[in-house]
């Protein structure tokens, strides 16, 4: 070992990432008894919550069921604030579950890492970080983020503009001043749809480049009150239960009414327009992105989803004045849920100020950038800052920008080339003992993240265990097992909208990435049957030796 190595002894297990994921993997595997640590890029807990620093950075799933259910201790003492947390509160919520469970003694912050080789002769885990400290570990578990790699827009002369440019994901510490300034925003996904309203307030002239316009729902946050917080001590394990064996698309609707609820899982059609009127009238006004989930044909039948975006494209219409801009921010030309569904507060309304202009750049697209600014059919628009909101390489982006070499010394990212193939969303054929959370192939960003990320680390945790438990050095993918889950995650999008997604969700927002479904659509009590039933049966698919 070279000596400049932190820790010279062979790990049990190395954890990549201290978000909601790599913290609670890091404190189940030491409660196991095995000696890991966890490497942070980050000089602080958080995950993508630490460097998504943009005003207005908020979870769009509701806060009482974004967080963790294992500890009870930390179940018991911990009170959110919001219906929808803010990214401040849901950092110092992992600061805290840090301090309170004692991981902080485990963790290598401002440790990027660069390598992860596997020794095939050694069945070990060489790791090196870019400050030089290299580790080694029998097994490798992968908390990137699945929403952790962002990039920039590939725009002619963006190196000439002279003024600053921000990603929103990583925002500077030092809140720039935006009063009087002309700024410019890439961007209306999920950070844009957050950050417009506010930067529009503190700016002189904001000016909104729109690729796309997406499907808008408000989040209708606010305070939470102590008749919440009895509801919800009242309500809480019949609700996780709910959750657990029912949940599809994330949170929301914690508060809704049975009846408004377990709609989504009957057909449309089994109720009257009126009635289906009356259920999205009351997911709307209850708020958050779960409008045109209503029923459990949303994804199915064209006809229903077509009603649900109707439905959205009116509620958006009805709160814009200027016609021109009605008809920018009305999305057309995809299913409603082939694009994730924005949450926001005002978000439309910001289009009605009088310092706003929207772009459209479909229609008028920006042609270069100059040293003053963007130029836009013929005229040049002055700028002082440029934001991008320019989202993510998802799910595999943040594991491919490491160099992640498996047996023979493959690349991850030269076996991805043509999309992610793997076991459960969880193993990687060819790279024995390494395991991802919120991986490609697994529900991921489809389901409430935080509650798929336990389950997974629980579930690994598990196989690790029966690693140990059973002598065996190496565990990995079956090559037939793998191509079988591949087929299956594949073929969840057949024959139904999902087939139609141009998205990040199949990659379309990076040049030259594959557009294959990158997540499991299955929904997570399907997901987390599978893989139950697979640990039960004693691991059928994976490779020990």
């Amino acid at each position: 070992m070279p000596e400049n190595s932190r820790d010279s002894e062979i790990l049990d297990v190395l954890v990549l990432g201290c978000g909601f994921g790599g913290l609670h993997g890091l404190y189940r595997l030491r409660e196991d008894g095995h000696r890991v640590i966890a490497l942070e890029a980050a000089p602080e807990v958080g995950g993508t919550w630490y460097w998504n620093r943009y005003p207005g950075a908020r979870c769009d799933v509701e806060s009482l069921a974004y967080c963790y259910t294992f500890s009870p201790v930390i179940d018991a003492e911990w009170r959110w604030s919001e219906r929808y947390a803010a990214r401040n509160e849901i950092v110092s919520y992992l600061k805290w579950v840090a301090d309170r469970l004692d991981l902080r003694k485990d963790i290598r912050f401002n440790s990027r890492l660069t390598k992860a080789h596997f020794d095939t002769n050694a069945a070990l885990w060489h790791f090196e970080t870019e400050g030089g400290e290299t580790y080694r570990a029998r097994h490798f578990l992968a908390a990137a983020g699945p929403l952790s790699a962002p990039i920039m827009p590939d725009i002619p002369g963006l190196d000439n503009f002279r003024g600053e440019v921000i990603h929103t994901a990583r925002w500077p510490e030092t809140y720039p001043d935006f009063a009087g300034k002309r700024v410019g925003i890439i961007g209306t996904g999920s950070s844009g749809t957050q950050v417009i309203p506010i930067v529009a307030q503190q700016c002189e002239k904001l000016t909104v480049f729109m690729r796309t316009p997406n499907f808008y729902s408000p989040a209708h946050n606010r305070p939470l009150t102590a008749a919440d917080h009895a509801w919800w001590e009242e309500n809480r394990e019949k609700t996780r239960d709910r959750l657990q064996k029912g949940q599809r698309w994330g949170g929301g609707d914690l508060m809704l009414d049975d009846e408004i609820n377990d709609a989504m899982y009957k057909k449309a059609s089994e109720f009257s327009a009126e009635q289906r009127r009356q259920i999205y009238e009351a997911r709307h006004a209850n708020g958050g992105g779960v409008v045109g989930w209503a029923f459990a044909d949303a994804m199915i039948d064209k006809e229903v989803n077509e009603e649900a975006g109707n439905f959205l494209r009116e509620k958006v219409r009805a709160v814009v004045d200027d016609p021109a801009a009605k008809d920018k921010l009305t999305p057309r030309g995809f299913a409603y849920g082939t694009k994730r569904v924005t949450v926001g507060t005002a978000f439309p309304e910001t289009f009605n100020r009088p310092n706003v202009e929207l772009i459209d750049v479909k229609s008028d697209p920006i042609q270069s950038f100059t040293e003053r600014g963007a130029m836009v059919g013929g005229r040049e628009i002055p700028l002082d800052f440029l934001i991008a909101a320019s989202g993510f390489d998802a799910l595999t982006g943040a594991l491919t920008a490491i160099d992640v070499r498996g047996d023979a010394g493959q690349s991850l990212k030269e076996i991805w080339a043509d999309g992610p193939q793997t076991y459960l969303g969880i193993s990687v054929r060819g790279f024995p003992n390494m395991y991802m959370i919120g991986g490609p192939g697994s529900p991921s960003v489809f389901t409430n993240v935080v509650m798929t990320n336990e389950m997974q680390v629980e579930w690994i945790s598990d196989l690790i265990g029966y690693c140990e438990a059973h002598g065996h050095a190496r565990c990995e993918a079956d090559a037939d097992a793998q191509a079988g889950w591949t087929e299956k995650v594949n073929g969840l999008v057949k024959g139904n909208l999902w087939e139609s997604a141009e998205s990040w969700y199949v990659g379309a927002n990076v040049p030259g990435k594959p557009r294959v479904i990158l997540a499991y659509v299955g929904g997570y009590a399907a997901y987390k049957a599978e893989c139950d039933a697979i640990c039960d049966a004693g691991y059928p698919g994976f490779r020990f030796s």
